[in-house]
């Protein structure tokens, strides 16, 4: 083959591979410009469509060689400049960087501050399971949460097993009798078991007047149970305390003078029976299913460089300029995603209705380290016992701050503020940065006012977070783009973002006090 041969057969491979790169990289710049809200049949489509072209996984780039052509840097295709020793190769390559990128999002630095999901699809589902009441049975409504890994829990005292303790009736909820001069209310469940293993369990504390009264089962008579001032049963109650079985209904007489203000709270313990245990008697519990939508997005970045930078660091430095700057673009997506996702978490923080919450930090020299400490940590502490009623499932144990109160922790003794090891040779990006009490620390050097933070939590279930990220193909690139002495690459990135508890998320401002 001539050497004119040689240059004509290059020319054509370069060729090709700026159209095939041309059209990967136009078509993923539209769709990273595209309106977020933009929902339309063609434009889900295309989307989709673009990604399947690149799902490929784990080093295999076939799918995607095979959906866009002929690339200079393919196996089939040698570079003759090589073997003559006239160039070096400045083509681009697949297989060298795929490793890199494969290895990059397992280091996610939020990882363990959101949750992190890998995405076998551009669309994907969440599902959380609710369970809630479906009766209006005692103080319960219909559809009220009871108990859920992603809401408040909410038992109230009621137990479906037919065994009660502290049934709460509340001064509101008795009824006086203005006839018959006595004071009546309604236990939540009737009819009582009266079985000998449960006589004893039936037991009242009525306050009246700022002092609580204690009263036993004494006996049961055509459907009524007396009652005793002692577990003995010697001293019987005579002032029209009675307990009808079949109804649940308690007549309280004071002195037979009672008035509607005499009661001003009652607690029952009692057996009811299993046999009245039917749909409209006690409080049934169903699952409800909420499903969650995430859509993964691209987002692309062009990285240009010349032959003579490229040739510079492979003759003078060593190093690869390909493999250089997609490090540099990996670490810069980086900082676009979190930045992203902690400005999105402290923006839409729903914790305490959105307002931020003063964390005051004792700056008196009368004051030891030890009770600055403590008291910076009994407020935080308040803050996660809120985080712990929204989500049901813990307490607040991540907090995001800056550069003010970092300052503040860095100055503690290590028993009080302790720094994770790589903490002094980490490069300053949203991080991890140490522990503090019973949380973990990150470090946000973005923040507009820098000692403003905010407090979430994190667990070992994927679905213990208030955030969620989703990874389709986490990064691909394109085939690199020679014009003139001007190298232009394309990177795209795929991830999907979900705000999926923003009641979970509290605003914090950190200020001497």
């Amino acid at each position: 083959m001539t050497l004119g041969s040689c240059l004509s057969t290059q020319q054509k491979n370069w060729n090709d591979s700026i159209s095939a790169a041309h059209r990967v990289a136009d078509s993923y710049m539209k769709c990273a410009e595209m309106d977020e809200t933009s929902n339309d049949v063609r434009t889900l489509g295309f989307t989709a469509q673009l990604l399947n072209n690149f799902a490929a996984k784990h080093g295999s780039f076939d799918k995607a060689y095979n959906a866009f052509g002929r690339v200079s840097d393919s196996a089939a295709i040698t570079n003759p400049f090589d073997s003559q020793g006239h160039v070096s190769n400045f083509g681009p390559w697949i297989m060298d960087v795929f490793p890199l990128i494969t290895a990059w999002y397992p280091e996610f630095p939020l990882k363990d501050l959101v949750s992190v999901q890998e995405m076998e699809k551009p669309l994907a589902w969440m599902f959380f399971s609710t369970l809630k009441t479906g009766t209006n049975k005692a103080d319960t409504t219909i559809g009220e949460v009871v108990e859920t890994a992603t809401g408040m829990r909410t038992l109230k005292a009621r137990y479906v097993t037919g065994e009660i303790f502290g049934e709460a009736i509340t001064a509101a909820d008795v009824r006086f009798d203005s006839t018959e001069k006595v004071s009546q209310v309604m236990l939540a469940y009737a009819p009582i078991n009266l079985a000998d293993d449960y006589k004893e369990k039936l037991l009242l504390s009525i306050t009246v007047g700022g002092t609580a009264t204690e009263y036993f089962y004494h006996s049961d008579s055509q459907g009524v149970i007396t009652f005793a001032y002692d577990n003995a049963g010697t001293e019987t109650v005579k002032d029209g305390l009675s307990l009808e079985i079949e109804t649940g209904l308690l007549t309280y007489a004071e002195a037979n003078d009672a008035t509607a203000t005499t009661i001003q709270s009652i607690d029952a313990n009692y057996v009811w029976d299993l046999d009245y245990a039917t749909t409209d008697n006690i409080p049934r519990v169903k699952e409800d299913v909420e499903k969650v939508e995430m859509v993964a997005k691209p987002r692309a970045l062009m990285l240009e460089w010349t032959l003579f930078a490229e040739y510079l660091k492979k003759t003078q430095f060593g190093q690869d300029i390909q493999q250089d700057n997609l490090r540099r673009c990996l670490d810069l997506m980086y900082q676009y995603q979190v930045k992203y996702i902690l400005d999105d978490m402290y923006t839409h923080a729903k914790g305490n209705s959105g307002a931020v919450t003063n964390i005051n930090i004792p700056s008196s020299s009368t004051y030891s380290t030890d009770v600055k400490v403590q008291q910076v940590l009994e407020q935080l502490n308040a803050v996660a016992n809120e985080i712990e009623i929204q989500s049901g499932r813990m307490s607040g144990n991540r907090i995001v701050i800056g550069r003010g109160f970092k300052a503040f922790l860095e100055s503690l003794p290590t028993t009080y503020y302790k720094a994770t090891a790589d903490n002094s040779k980490a490069f300053s990006s949203p991080r991890e940065i140490g522990e503090f009490g019973g949380f973990k620390v990150y470090y946000n050097p973005f923040f507009t006012n820098t000692w403003e933070g905010f407090m979430t939590y994190r667990g070992s279930e994927f679905y213990d977070a208030a955030y969620y990220m989703g990874m389709y193909m986490p990064l691909t690139t394109t085939d690199t783009v020679t014009l003139g002495v001007t190298a232009k690459q394309s990177f795209v990135s795929m991830e999907a973002y979900k705000y999926h508890k923003p009641n979970c998320v509290f605003k914090l401002k950190f200020q001497a006090a």
